[in-house]
C-alpha cells in the first residue's frame, strides 16, 4: 500500500480517536470524583479546591421559601427542603466543639436562648453553649436517632425507649408519651400547633401537651420523618413499600406502592410534587394530591436519610454504594443534572446517609461514611473536604454565617468555621 493510500485510513483513525476521547471526558464529567479522593488524611485536616464559580445550573429562585434563623428541626422546615438562610464556610477550619463520648446520629437544633441541642446513641440529650460548655445532660434511657424539634422554648424528641418526650429549655422532662415501639423518627410541626412523628408502625398526630389526636398505622415499620405541607397534609414513607398522603384530620388520602422500602424522609417541592428515595436505588416524584408517580430516576443505591429541594427547585439525594455519591435532579422532570462521587468500599450499605444542606448562595454541605464532611458548589463541583474520626451520618447544619456543626460517630460534635 502506498503512502497516499494510507492517508484516508490515518485521518479516519485520528477522527475516531478524537470522538473516543470526547466520550471519555463526557463520562468523567457526569460523575465528579473529589481531588485526592483516596488520599489518607489525618483527623482534623482538610482539602480545599482552587477558587471556582458557585453559579448554579439554574438560577436560584429569590421567592423560594426559606425559614429564618438557626436550625430548629430535621431538614430545617416541616416540608424538609433543607435550605439554610446562612452562608456556609468557604475555607474550613475544623475544631471539636464538644466530646459527648457516644456516637451522634441526630442533627443539632438551636433553642431561642442559643443553646445547641443534640442527642447521642447512649440515650443522652445534651444542651451546649456556643463554646461547647454543657448546660444540661438529660438521660432518656435508650438510643436517640431522631433529631430534636424546637418549638418556642420547648423540645420534643423520640427515643428507642418506646417513648416520645417533651422537655423544657433547661432539659427537664415535662411529659412522656408511651409509643409501643421505637420512636426514632424526627418530629415535624403542623400549622395548627400540633406535631407528627412515627414510632414502630404508627404515625402519631399530637398536641404540644402530649394529647394524641389521631393515629395512622402502616403495615410495617416507619423509619422516615414525616413531612408536613402548608395545608396541614402529612406525608410519610414506610417499609411496607408505600408512601402515605394523609389529610390534616388523619384520613388517608393515598397509599402509593413503590415496590421497595421507603426509609427516606419525604420532601415537598414547589411544583405540587412530593419527593422520596427508596431502597430500590431510585428517587421518585409523586403528585401531592393523588399520589400518582410523576417521574422516577434511578440512582443505583439506597436513598435513606432524606432529600434536599434547592432554591433552584432541584432535588439532591445522598446515595449508598456500591458507588456512593450525591446526585442532583431537576425537580419537575427528574433529569439528572450532575453527580459527585466519594471513596467507596463496594458495599451496598456504605455511603452517604443524608442529603446536603443548601446555604444562601446555593452551596451544599454533607457528611459521609468515609469520616468526612464535604462542601460542593451548586453545580456539584468540589469545594472542600474536612476529616473527622468517625462516620458522619447525622445531618450537618449551618447555625450562623460561616459556622457549620457536624456530629460524628466518634462521639464528637465538630465546629467548622472560616479559616
Amino acid at each position: 500500500m502506498t503512502k497516499l493510500n494510507r492517508q484516508p485510513i490515518v485521518v479516519a483513525s485520528v477522527v475516531a480517536l478524537v470522538f473516543l476521547s470526547l466520550a471519555v471526558l463526557k463520562h468523567r464529567a457526569a460523575t465528579r470524583p473529589i481531588p485526592q479522593a483516596r488520599q489518607a488524611l489525618p483527623v482534623g485536616s482538610w482539602i480545599v479546591a482552587p477558587a471556582i464559580s458557585s453559579t448554579p445550573n439554574r438560577p436560584l429562585d429569590p421567592k423560594a421559601l426559606v425559614v429564618a434563623g438557626p436550625p430548629t428541626m430535621f431538614h430545617l422546615d416541616p416540608a424538609h427542603r433543607n435550605r439554610s438562610p446562612f452562608v456556609g464556610p468557604a475555607s474550613p477550619s475544623l475544631s471539636v466543639l464538644a466530646d459527648l463520648h457516644a456516637p451522634i446520629q441526630t442533627a443539632p437544633a438551636v433553642l431561642p436562648n442559643g443553646t445547641i441541642v443534640v442527642g447521642t446513641l447512649d440515650g443522652h440529650l445534651f444542651g451546649l453553649r456556643e463554646d461547647g460548655t454543657v448546660v444540661f445532660k438529660t438521660p432518656l434511657e435508650d438510643r436517640l436517632y431522631a433529631s430534636p424539634l424546637v418549638w418556642k422554648d420547648r423540645l420534643f424528641i423520640g427515643t428507642d425507649d418506646d417513648r416520645f418526650v417533651s422537655l423544657s429549655s433547661t432539659g427537664n422532662v415535662l411529659w412522656s408519651l408511651a409509643t409501643d415501639g421505637d420512636a426514632d423518627t424526627s418530629a415535624s410541626p403542623t400549622p395548627d400547633h400540633g406535631l407528627v412523628f412515627a414510632a414502630n408502625e404508627t404515625l402519631f398526630f399530637a398536641r404540644m401537651d402530649g394529647t394524641v389526636v389521631w393515629r395512622v398505622r402502616a403495615k410495617r415499620k416507619i423509619y422516615s420523618s414525616p413531612a408536613v405541607d402548608s395545608d396541614g397534609s402529612v406525608y410519610v414513607g414506610a417499609q411496607d413499600q408505600r408512601v402515605y398522603g394523609i389529610r390534616r384530620t388523619g384520613v388517608v388520602r393515598f397509599a402509593t406502592r413503590l415496590e421497595q422500602q421507603v426509609d427516606c424522609a419525604p420532601s415537598i417541592g414547589e411544583y405540587g410534587l412530593l419527593y422520596v428515595g427508596t431502597d430500590g436505588g431510585a428517587v421518585v416524584a409523586l403528585d401531592t394530591q393523588t399520589g400518582q408517580v410523576r417521574w422516577k430516576t434511578t440512582v443505583q443505591g439506597h436513598v435513606r436519610g432524606g432529600l434536599t429541594v434547592t432554591r433552584s427547585h432541584d432535588v439532591v439525594a445522598g446515595v449508598y454504594g456500591p458507588s456512593p455519591r450525591v446526585v442532583a435532579m431537576r425537580g419537575d422532570t427528574g433529569e439528572q443534572l450532575w453527580s459527585f462521587s466519594i471513596p467507596g468500599t463496594g458495599a451496598k450499605e456504605y455511603g452517604i446517609h443524608g442529603s446536603p444542606v443548601e446555604d444562601a448562595q446555593g452551596n451544599l454541605y454533607f457528611g459521609a461514611q468515609d469520616d468526612a464532611v464535604y462542601s460542593l458548589t451548586a453545580r456539584g463541583a468540589f469545594r472542600w473536604k474536612a476529616m473527622t474520626a468517625g462516620d458522619v451520618d447525622a445531618p450537618v447544619v449551618i447555625v450562623s454565617d460561616g459556622v457549620l456543626l457536624a456530629g460524628s460517630d466518634d462521639g464528637k460534635l465538630y465546629r467548622i468555621t472560616e479559616q
